[in-house]
């Protein structure tokens, strides 16, 4: 499994670094406690900055761009991670998501964290970052992560951060697993050959026609021969 995180942090020593080195940890940690194999990799965005900025420009995507678009799609685990400034988390990041390709994230788990100064903007994450990423096919887990300034100065605030960060991650690890059909024994290859029947749809085709039967897909709501007309659903 590949873990790969993707974090703006704009100095050498940033909390927001510290927050993304500790939710991999985490979740390298809840990977080998489903005895699962997983390797990380790290983007920070800060240094593709002027990449960014020329693509947003030009539309000419760099070579370093295209490096690093390539390792989100071939990660199977995401982890994105961004300073929040001014209720909102900063325009370097979301400008990455917002210049990667539309389906970059089909079907991966995603996990959300963030940082601030205050616990007044522990829903950036959510209220940005979540529909975004939906946008992009991600699957994000329930848990978003927020660590503020009282989180790291206090023995209380450590421990509530370490449990956000472990409930996060197991959440992450165990969509992926599921994902990807991993588990031990029979037990797990009848489990995947029951879901597989239990997603397999009849497709109606145009205008309500049956067709053959067919596992769901991503592209399903670009395919105009898989969309009921409107009249027909007026019909009931």
């Amino acid at each position: 499994m590949r873990i790969l995180s993707i974090t703006t942090s704009l100095s050498e020593d940033s909390t927001t670094l510290k927050l993304s080195n500790k939710i991999i940890a985490a979740a390298t940690s809840a990977a080998d406690a489903a005895d699962l194999s997983a390797e990380t990799e790290h983007i920070n965005v800060r240094n593709l900055s002027s990449d960014l900025t020329d693509m947003a420009l030009t539309g000419f995507r760099s070579d370093n761009l295209e490096v690093a678009f390539a390792q989100v799609a071939a990660a199977d685990v995401i982890v994105t991670v961004a300073p929040v400034y001014k209720v909102a988390p900063v325009g370097l990041h979301t400008l990455f998501w917002q210049l990667i390709d539309e389906k970059a994230l089909a079907n991966k788990p995603v996990l959300i964290g963030s940082t601030g100064g205050t616990p007044r903007h522990s829903l950036a994450g959510e209220t940005v970052l979540r529909p975004m990423l939906s946008y992009l096919k991600g699957i994000v887990v329930p848990t978003t992560i927020f660590a503020a300034t009282d989180d790291w100065g206090s023995i209380e605030g450590g421990r509530s951060l370490n449990a956000r960060i472990a409930q996060a991650s197991e959440e992450l690890i165990g969509l992926a697993a599921s994902l990807h059909g991993v588990g031990t024994g029979s037990d797990a290859g009848a489990a995947g050959e029951t879901a597989g029947a239990a997603t397999a749809t009849t497709t109606t085709g145009e205008f309500g026609r049956r067709g053959a039967q067919r596992n769901p897909s991503i592209d399903d709501e670009f395919n105009p021969e898989l969309i009921t007309p409107f009249a027909q659903l007026l019909e009931g």
